[in-house]
């Protein structure tokens, strides 16, 4: 969920020679939005006052220049000249242009609103075309449908733009050992997005881990086994240990400020710990709400963390791979290996089990501990990833569907109707999309369609969309054929 509110600023434009004033819209737009940003969890920041000269504008203009605003929205109240614009456009590093329709659409114009719609955007477009200023248009009422639709868009949008410009992720161990395609600069992720990292060595959780305290250890455990339908780990000194990292990263959390993890989950806590950490991850997700990445994923932690403020959901997404294509149905089973918080899971809940892969053929035990369910059916999810250093973004919808196989022993979950960038795209057609990219091969997935939102995101922060590359049976390269 969001930690920092958006602000927003609200300026009324008119001129006196039109009726504005007489209609007392610019009052109504304020109570409006007022209420809005009670029930959409916004500060809004209103010039009361009308704006219909230019020195109307610098006056306002320098009563917002403090107010740390986040997002302008300039109302033509009536029509307005670029005068009123100009002096307002440094309030704020994105802005709402906003027109209002006429009350009749005969006899003398009143407003003439949707004429200033026109010319402010273009003025920002090209006389202002060197500072590229970022705007969104927006029409009607405030309490009309269409309004209420767009602008919730950005609200939400603009909310998870502060949030991840503002958002601290901590790294634990780095990258799992073979994983280059997931190596990234933290220099370049805070560039492209604004995030700061902090690192700390895998020896760091596991001390910290042996330094709970055994009455808290017993407590957790006890609540960790009662909300599993069934425990089958090898070892109950493992299941202990993953708890201590449950607490471990519980507060190393809390004591940095942390917004979401990219924790290494093999191979070195398995030399220093002799377990498998996914139980941690899971229970951090579903009982916390915080993202918590396998494999050291920086990239795929920042993701999980995005869909977690655009949900706004108390519990987190979580983080899988696209595992296996059922071609009789057409649909995709995506799986990891036991980490998903158990609130996706369907009726049959989770399961604490040992480890489904690491340690096995070793000859020695199990590691444990990991989470096995699969997933309740969903008709809407979304699916994203922040790639490329934290320049591209991946834009997904699909459902989650009831299947007549299981799937992978692990978490895991059987997805169909995938829409890539809003538009329809069959599973070859995907497939090719980020084989031919070269996208990284992880997806942060949460409950619910955002993905108007996460398109929003991407064009505020000037991201590149995955673009789809149709199936073909040719060789397709980057810049050469596609």
């Amino acid at each position: 969920m969001a930690k920092h509110k958006l602000r927003v600023a609200y300026v009324g434009l008119s001129l006196p020679a039109y009726f504005a004033e007489k209609l007392d819209y610019r009052n109504r737009s304020i109570d409006g939005l007022q209420k809005l940003a009670q029930e959409w969890d916004f500060t809004l920041v209103p010039i009361e006052t009308v704006i219909a000269s230019e020195a109307d504008a610098v006056q306002a203009a320098n009563r917002l220049k403090d107010q740390d605003i986040d997002f302008l929205l300039v109302q033509n109240t009536s029509i307005s000249v670029g005068d009123q614009l100009l002096p307002l456009v440094d309030i704020a590093p994105r802005i709402g242009l906003w027109s209002l329709p006429d009350p009749a659409l005969e006899g003398e114009v009143q407003l003439h609103s949707l004429v200033a719609l026109n010319e402010h955007a273009s003025i920002l477009k090209r006389y202002l075309r060197h500072r590229d200023i970022p705007f969104k248009w927006f029409y009607d009422h405030v309490d009309s449908e269409m309004f209420q639709r767009r602008f919730r868009v950005t609200v939400r949008a603009l909310t998870a733009v502060k949030n991840i410009e503002h958002a601290r992720i901590g790294w634990i161990g780095g990258v799992s050992p073979g994983f280059y395609n997931m190596l990234v600069d933290p220099r370049q992720l805070n560039e492209h997005l604004g995030v700061h990292v902090g690192e700390h060595e895998m020896a760091e959780l596991v001390r910290r881990a042996e330094a709970q305290s055994a009455s808290a250890v017993a407590t957790t455990t006890k609540a960790m086994r009662a909300a599993a339908t069934a425990v089958t780990v090898s070892s109950d000194t493992a299941f202990e240990r993953v708890t201590r990292v449950y607490l471990a990263l519980k507060e190393m959390t809390e004591e940095h400020g942390y917004d979401a993890l990219a924790v290494q989950c093999w191979s070195k806590i398995q030399e220093l710990y002799r377990i498998v950490p996914c139980m941690a991850y899971s229970w951090l997700g579903s009982e916390d709400g915080i993202a918590v990445s396998c494999e050291g994923d920086l990239q795929g932690a920042i993701s999980m963390y995005l869909l977690n403020i655009l949900t706004d959901s108390s519990q987190s997404s979580t983080l899988l791979d696209m595992a296996a294509l059922d071609p009789k149905t057409r649909s995709m089973m995506m799986f990891h290996c036991g980490v998903t918080p158990r609130h996706f899971a369907n009726d049959a809940g989770i399961k604490w089990v040992d480890h489904v892969m690491l340690g096995r053929h070793s000859g020695d035990l199990p590691y444990g501990v990991a989470g096995d369910l699969i997933f309740a059916p969903q008709e809407d999810t979304t699916i994203t990833y922040l790639g490329d250093d934290g320049s591209r973004v991946l834009v997904l919808r699909a459902s989650i569907i009831e299947h007549e196989l299981k799937g992978f022993d692990g978490t895991r979950g059987w997805f169909d109707r995938f829409e890539l960038n809003k538009k329809v795209i069959e599973p070859w057609d995907l497939i090719n999309t980020l084989t031919v990219h070269g996208h990284e091969h992880h997806f942060a997935v949460g409950i619910g369609d955002v993905t108007d939102e996460l398109m929003e995101f991407a064009a505020w922060k000037k991201l590149h969309l995955v673009e789809p590359v149709p199936y073909a049976d040719y060789l397709q390269l980057d810049g050469v054929n596609i």
